[in-house]
């Protein structure tokens, strides 16, 4: 693990310019297309929440998916067909388990100090506080979300041959997660069996598990382990596809 830790560092070292730009434009652009947009729209949630609050940490998850997406598409495409360096780094002796949770853990990491920024950033221009256990748990929820739309974007690059279809199918994950996981809207607005069905899905456990705490007091273990098991589930099975894919 160290390994990777490294290279993601040496990477973010080299390209340190576009992704500090990146990390400080995201929050700003999200900010002024989406936040302003609906507090005019919603003032307060069903809950008597008030919306900037309660929207604060779908907006840092996803501007974090965002970031991440990027980093997995390089890991997992461009390394597998362009430079070859996953098939290399497949014939070490890591365990195919190994390398697919080394690079989605460090991944996640990357995505993790760049979302930093914007964690601030949308402090500021929201003109609202957290506390320190508020902000620990926001770290956890990132992380959690991140397991979780990391494994579904590495499958997506270990199945894809052609760059466009890396574009159509991160698109079509991205709005999906947005509007399936309450990043933006309550399940409120929504008929009751798309609530029901949408309440299955881990990334929307890892909001309510969050919101749950902060707004209710109410630590919901079950919707953490869940999403936990999901997620490492899910990186066992990638092991399997990446296997597949490389034919070894």
């Amino acid at each position: 693990m160290q390994g990777f830790l490294i290279r993601r560092f040496w990477l973010l070292r080299q390209r340190l310019i576009s992704s500090t730009a990146s990390a400080l434009v995201l929050p700003i652009i999200v900010f002024l297309t989406l936040s302003i947009g609906m507090n005019n729209i919603i003032m307060e949630t069903m809950g008597n929440i008030s919306y900037k609050e309660w929207v604060y940490p779908g907006l840092i998850i996803l501007i974090n998916t965002i970031i991440i997406t990027p980093i997995i598409f390089r890991d997992f495409y461009f390394l597998r067909l362009e430079s070859r360096t996953l098939i290399t780094l497949s014939l070490s002796p890591l365990s195919k388990f190994q390398i697919v949770s080394f690079l989605i853990f460090s991944a996640i990491i990357e995505g993790l100090v760049l979302s930093m920024i914007s964690i601030f950033i949308l402090l500021y221009l929201m003109e609202i506080s957290i506390g320190l256990v508020s902000f620990f748990y926001i770290i956890i929820a990132i992380s959690l979300f991140s397991l979780i739309t990391a494994n579904a974007l590495a499958t997506l690059s270990l199945l894809t041959q052609r760059i466009n279809h890396i574009f159509l199918g991160a698109s079509i994950i991205l709005l999906f997660v947005i509007y399936s996981s309450q990043l933006l809207i309550e399940f409120e607005f929504y008929p009751k069996s798309v609530i029901d069905l949408f309440k299955l899905l881990p990334t929307s456990m890892v909001t309510s598990w969050y919101r749950s705490i902060v707004f209710q007091g109410e630590f919901k273990i079950d919707l953490l382990f869940i999403t936990l098991s999901i997620g490492i589930l899910w990186m066992f099975l990638n092991s399997i596809l990446m296997k597949r894919v490389l034919k070894q």
